[in-house]
């Protein structure tokens, strides 16, 4: 964008805007974007011609713009051959909007796809590849979290992202719901946190399916709707309604009495109400305690509670009784009154049993019998009994007389016998036998009318069923057509408030913490539920035997203790789980917790891990830092070589000597990393390096020329002398080597050569060479007495002097002329001699020291 400062009437005129200005904007103005502010500029709105000029417009960094127009519009006032307008050249600089993500971009007709990188994807580079977070400019591989942090969904669902790269969980499990799956879906539960979700249960009539669960009573609420109460919404508010309808029986309203509950159901207007025996309120509408079902049917009005005998609280069971078909064929058999003596029928095509009566002559009265129909069969209450059967009598045999028998025979398992009606059959062919489950119709072996406690004790233990097989003395034939139980209406059984221990609509079962312990025969009630020795948090088969699974996180013989990682007391309630401090797994840093004291709900967790404090390990510890709360958050030691951080973001607050940065990383100048443990020590740079500090990582100082080593305390390859700065070694005609002794300087010469640099000979050495100098000869004198001494004998020619100021020429032809003369002369002097002077020179030293030697 171009801050121009031109004519206001310039852009006023031609586009209607005000020139851009630098002006604060007004306090509580609304903010554009200069993406989508237009502007006007006037910086080349000049009468001037810009010739050869060049104009640079920038309209802002990060606009996206797909087209960019140039409009000439209008030329300043002026001569007519000067209003023209001339572009050479029209360079637009772009790039592609990769957000920092992509080093180029191919562009063609359709638009531009930018070349991401760094796990990016899109046509623009906008989002992560794998679905993670995303920010512009930084590498998808860096936001990455660590797999054990990738996702908080845990085993609730799968993770993903969203566009914003916000965690998403999806195809959640356990019937879960939500963007994190960390609820249920309409009609499920769950008593955990990350528990699994459970149906609720409820009555479809009285709750809108929905429920939640009570911590405080340990089940499941459901949400009733209006009229309805239960936890499952099974009842109704209003007592003298009628469920699942909750609507009240209407009774003509200007009678007081309730028609079911009087004696006499046609005096409903009578100022006193005559209840029935079991009925009780002024109106007579209300059933009394220990009783249940107020109906018109009952001569009593209510019938009283069973419960199994264990309870005396108890309503209608509005939930109609399951019909049930008994099996044919071979589970039937032929049975005398007394179920002392059986006999096996034969079945024909069809899987119906039938029997010739000649097979069992001699029996006076039989009955099919079944096994099928035995055990707890308390639900078959208020039903019925239907048999099928098929009888009929020799042909032309017309002396016999019918017979007179029970229809149906009830047993029970400790042996009781339950009789219904006691008729005769006269017409042989199909009959059909009915025998309603209610009181009233059946009789003990006494005859005596059994009442409904008689009936359902039998019930609830049921070893055989008996159905009549012989009706005419002259019967030849028996078949058995179908045998059914009918289910009970809605309201006509009951439904028991059952004490602890006890389950079931009737308290016939034991719950599963409880063992079923059996009473001697003839007692009420017949079994009793003892509680298992698990302190509730298991079953058993027997009071004294071993418990089952221990369940509620507990475990132990008696599960009396609570499994790793829960605390509690088990044998007052549950064990809950630790959070330590969070329940995620990744935020659960203790193994172990349990209760701060034996009053109340407070724990402490027991083994925080190192560089974790607090009662729940929410805390880091000296010496760390970090968000143990925070999910996927830990605690971390501070890298601050044993000094204190800060406990929210690391950084150090003070270093250990010679150090130094936020994490104390970092050695402060003139130190590096070479101590024990990478502490910080001096780089302790010699008299060669350029400056006091050294590489941090290393320990190498900069060095000058001619020094060496880590310190720059030793003389390089070619330089020797420490003393004298290290210079280049000077080693002369007679070294051994063009290098030098690093420390001294010295260089190795050649026999008879003088040290430091060779380029001398040794005293009574001459002739300084490549192989070193020649020593002067002495005769050598043995005198017994005396040992060795030493002669030194001068040479036989006279030594002239030097021919170095001699020029070339003329020493040469002094030397032809077999003057002789011995020059002592340097390396250099030698050289630099002419050739000739110099081959006359090495014949005559050659001659003279042959002559020397044989003398």
């Amino acid at each position: 964008m171009v801050r121009a400062f031109g004519d206001r009437e310039h852009c006023k005129r031609l586009w209607d805007l005000r020139p851009e200005r630098r002006r604060r904007k007004a306090r509580g103005a609304k903010r554009m974007s200069r993406s989508e502010k237009p502007t006007c500029s006037t910086q080349f709105a000049s009468p001037r011609p810009l010739e050869n000029g060049e104009m640079h417009v920038g309209i802002g960094e990060g606009v996206a713009a797909r087209r960019v127009r140039l409009s000439l519009r209008a030329a300043h006032a002026g001569p007519a051959r000067q209003q023209y307008y001339t572009v050479r050249e029209l360079t637009l600089a772009a790039r592609c909007l990769c957000h920092g993500h992509a080093d180029h971009c191919n562009v063609d007709t359709e638009g531009a796809q930018c070349v991401c990188s760094h796990g990016a994807c899109g046509a623009h580079c906008e989002r992560c590849c794998a679905g993670g977070a995303w920010r512009p400019s930084v590498s998808c591989d860096m936001l990455a979290e660590p797999a054990a942090t990738d996702c908080s969904c845990g085993q609730r669902g799968n993770c993903s992202y969203d566009d914003t790269g916000a965690i998403l969980c999806v195809n959640c499990t356990d019937n879960r719901a939500g963007p994190l799956c960390d609820r249920c879906l309409e009609g499920y539960y769950s008593a955990l946190p990350d528990g699994p979700c459970v149906p609720c249960e409820c009555d479809p009539e009285g709750s809108d399916g929905s429920c939640t669960w009570d911590k405080k009573q340990h089940r499941a609420v459901c949400k009733c709707r209006p009229g309805y109460r239960g936890a499952q919404c099974d009842s109704c508010v209003d007592p003298e309604a009628t469920f699942p309808g909750c609507v009240t029986e209407v009774t003509t309203p200007a009678c007081k009495c309730d028609p079911r509950g009087i004696v006499d159901s046609t005096r409903i207007c009578d100022e006193v109400c005559n209840c029935k025996a079991n009925v009780i309120g002024e109106r007579c509408d209300t059933c009394a305690p220990g009783h249940y079902g107020l109906s018109a049917a009952l001569s009593a009005g209510c019938r009283p509670c069973y419960c199994s005998h264990v309870a005396d609280t108890c309503g209608a069971d509005r939930e109609p009784g399951r019909d049930m078909v008994l099996p044919l064929g071979d589970a039937w058999l032929i049975s005398d009154l007394d179920a002392k003596e059986t006999y096996e029928p034969s079945v024909d095509e069809q899987g119906k049993p039938f029997l010739i009566t000649y097979e069992i002559e001699g029996w006076e009265n039989y009955y099919w019998m079944t096994n099928t129909f035995n055990g707890e069969q308390l639900s078959t209450y208020g039903g019925e009994i239907r048999a099928t059967i098929f009888w009929g009598v020799a042909r032309g045999d017309t002396g016999g007389s019918p017979t007179t028998g029970p229809d149906v025979i009830l047993v029970s398992a400790d042996g009781t016998r339950l009789t219904y009606s006691n008729s005769s059959h006269e017409e042989p062919g199909r009959l059909d036998l009915v025998a309603a489950l209610t009181e009233g119709s059946w009789r003990s072996e006494l005859g005596d009318t059994a009442e409904r406690a008689d009936l359902l004790d039998v019930l609830s233990d049921v070893h055989a069923l008996m159905i009549r097989a012989h009706f005419h003395n002259d019967q030849d034939e028996i078949r058995l057509e179908g045998v059914e139980v009918r289910g009970a209406a809605s309201g006509v059984r009951e439904r028991c408030a059952c004490p602890p221990g006890y389950a079931g609509a009737h308290c016939e079962l034991c719950t599963w913490t409880h063992a079923r312990l059996r009473r001697a025969p003839g007692s009420r009630p017949a079994f009793e539920c003892v509680p298992c020795p698990c302190n509730g948090h298991a079953g058993c088969r027997t009071v004294d035997g071993p418990c089952g699974q221990c369940q509620h996180n507990t475990t132990g013989l008696h599960c009396e203790r609570c499994l790793p990682g829960h605390y509690g007391n088990p044998v007052q309630g549950a064990c809950k789980p630790c959070a330590c401090p969070l329940y995620l797994p990744s935020n659960n840093f203790s193994p172990n917790c349990a209760l701060a004291s034996a009053e109340g709900d407070d724990f402490v967790c027991t083994q925080c891990p190192d560089g974790y404090t607090g009662d729940h390990c929410e805390l880091c510890d000296v010496g760390y830092w970090g968000s143990p709360t925070t999910p996927g958050g830990a605690c971390r030691a501070c890298e601050c070589g044993g000094a204190p951080c800060r406990a929210d973001t690391g950084r150090c607050l003070v270093c250990p000597p010679h150090t130094e940065g936020a994490r104390c990383d970092q050695c402060q100048e003139g130190y590096w990393f070479g101590g024990e443990g990478e502490q910080c020590v001096p780089c302790a740079c010699g008299r060669g390096a350029l400056s006091a500090a050294c590489d941090v990582r290393t320990g190498r100082c900069a060095c000058a020329p001619g020094w060496t080593g880590r310190a720059c305390d030793e003389c390089a390859h070619m330089h020797g002398d420490i003393v004298a700065g290290c210079p280049a070694c000077r080693c002369g005609l007679a070294a051994l080597s063009a290098a030098c002794e690093p420390h001294s300087g010295e260089c190795a010469c050649a026999a008879g050569a003088a040290p430091p640099h060779c380029d001398t000979c040794l005293p009574a050495h001459y002739a300084l060479s490549e192989t070193g100098c020649l020593a002067h000869r002495s005769s050598v004198r043995r005198e017994p007495e005396h040992g060795l001494r030493e002669r030194v004998v001068p040479p036989p020619w006279p030594v002239l002097p030097t021919l170095a100021a001699a020029s070339d020429s003329q020493s040469a032809r002094q030397c032809r002329r077999g003057r002789t003369f011995l020059c002592r002369m340097t390396l250099d002097t030698t050289r630099s001699l002419h050739r000739g002077t110099r081959e006359c020179l090495h014949q005559l030293f050659n001659t003279s020291i042959n002559s020397f030697n044989d003398s």
